[in-house]
């Protein structure tokens, strides 16, 4: 099978062919006009100057790739009249199905394979079938078409740059001649011999009438190719809309292509068996016809015996399409009971892996719920311990007022003791005190 082909360019082999052919057809030209048998003084005039020579030297070789242009134009033509794949019949088929288009495209000949038809047809169905999807397949055709105009333009450049060039040989040509004409030219040779001057200066401008002539030929010759290019262009994208945009299916990517496929292939099935049937059904009855034309004279026996052999026929015939459509039907349903199988496989995953994610959450509230009654116990834990802390911290004032009061029963405890024996001791005293005594208690003189 043939892979797909990139667009390449022949622009490198129409440029050698051009010179090959085109520069040995200029030199003979000009010598059967300079030194053959074409005897024509104005050919002679005008292809004199080794400038004029070079002219015709390109415009030869820019009418030989013109015309090797042309030639691959009407080859592209020929191919695209041909039928390269069989003729769309207005019924999509599915994009998996384009095998059946690349082997009938392969059936073309080595000289069909080298056209830009071919490989435009080839590149579109293989793009399809390494897809398996017609998604994207307008965006494709339309880069394919880019890509043959710009290949197609580019093909000109060898003519273009030719019809640039002639008119500057041509210019160049007249600068040359007027330098030749009026180099070494005095005053009284002007005074003398003045033609001889104007004659040089009149053959100068030979070369721009020239190139000027051929420059338009060429130009217009240019633009009798390309329009046959765009011409045949125009008609390849036709047949492309034609023949492949519209031919397959838009398969959504939520649709299973196997359904599809079996669809497409049942509905050809039952319609190719009814189409069998009836041709069946005419040939019999032709045959019947004729054979009872023909044993018109025979007697009922024979009769009998063509009736129970045609009804036998066509008994093992609808059992054999019977038995067909059987298989079909069993094998439809076994691809149906597969394609739930998977489903059921893919819910019962679903299901298990809800479930176990049904459980984790739970564990989660569970472990959440747990976190939550201890941090409410903790909570009543500090409430109480607060209540602890001011209970303590009214024991602590109560004891320390507690010990301030004991404090101050010990002082008056002590001033009590004071004074008792304060009181014990005068009362031990006499009434009334000697002077000694008086004396020896107060040393000082003074009254306690």
């Amino acid at each position: 099978m043939t892979d797909a082909i990139n667009p390449k360019t022949t622009s490198l082999a129409g440029t050698s062919i051009s010179l090959i052919i085109g520069i040995p057809f200029a030199v003979g030209f000009w010598s059967l006009v300079m030194y053959g048998p074409i005897e024509s003084p104005i050919m002679k005039r005008y292809l004199g100057h080794p400038v004029e020579f070079v002219e015709i030297v390109m415009f030869s070789c820019a009418i030989t790739a013109l015309v090797f242009k042309l030639s691959k134009i009407l080859k592209e033509k020929n191919a695209l009249n041909k039928t390269l794949i069989p003729v769309w019949d207005n019924i999509q088929i599915h994009p998996l199905e384009t095998t059946n288009l690349l082997e009938n495209l392969n059936t073309a000949t080595d000289q069909t394979k080298k056209t830009i038809v071919f490989r435009r047809f080839l590149n579109v169905l293989h793009f399809v079938k390494q897809r398996g999807s017609a998604e994207d397949l307008d965006d494709q055709l339309r880069n394919f078409a880019d890509a043959d105009s710009i290949e197609f333009e580019g093909s000109f450049g060898l003519t273009r740059f030719i019809t640039w060039a002639i008119p500057i040989l041509g210019f160049l040509g007249t600068v040359l001649g007027i330098t030749g004409a009026i180099s070494g030219v005095t005053p009284e040779m002007l005074e003398k011999s003045m033609s001889t001057v104007t004659d040089g200066l009149a053959l100068s401008f030979d070369a721009t009438a020239l190139a000027l002539a051929l420059t338009m030929v060429c130009m217009f010759f240019s633009f009798l190719v390309e329009k046959s290019g765009d011409q045949f262009l125009e008609n390849l994208e036709r047949s492309i809309d034609k023949n492949l945009a519209h031919r397959f299916l838009r398969v959504q990517s939520d649709q299973n292509p196997i359904v599809e496929i079996l669809s497409r292939h049942t509905k050809d099935l039952i319609k190719s068996t009814e189409t069998l049937v009836t041709k069946q059904v005419d040939l019999w009855a032709n045959s019947f016809e004729k054979i009872t034309a023909q044993a018109e004279g025979s007697g009922t026996e024979s009769q009998t015996r063509m009736r129970n052999a045609l009804e036998e026929a066509l008994t093992k015939t609808l059992f054999s399409h019977q038995q067909q459509m059987e298989r079909y039907e069993l094998n439809s349903s076994d691809l149906g009971r597969k394609f739930a199988e998977q489903v059921n496989k893919l819910a019962s995953s679903l299901h298990d892996s809800s479930i176990q994610q049904q459980q984790s959450l739970q564990k989660v509230v569970e472990g959440l719920t747990r976190q939550t009654n201890s941090l409410v116990e903790l909570q009543q834990g500090e409430k109480h311990l607060i209540q602890i802390q001011n209970l303590m911290q009214q024991n602590l004032n109560a004891i320390h007022s507690t010990g301030d009061f004991q404090e101050a029963v010990h002082c008056l405890t002590a001033a009590v003791h004071l004074l008792t024996s304060k009181l014990q001791g005068r009362n031990n005293e006499p009434f009334f005190p000697s002077t000694n005594s008086a004396s020896r208690s107060n040393p000082s003189g003074k009254v306690a």
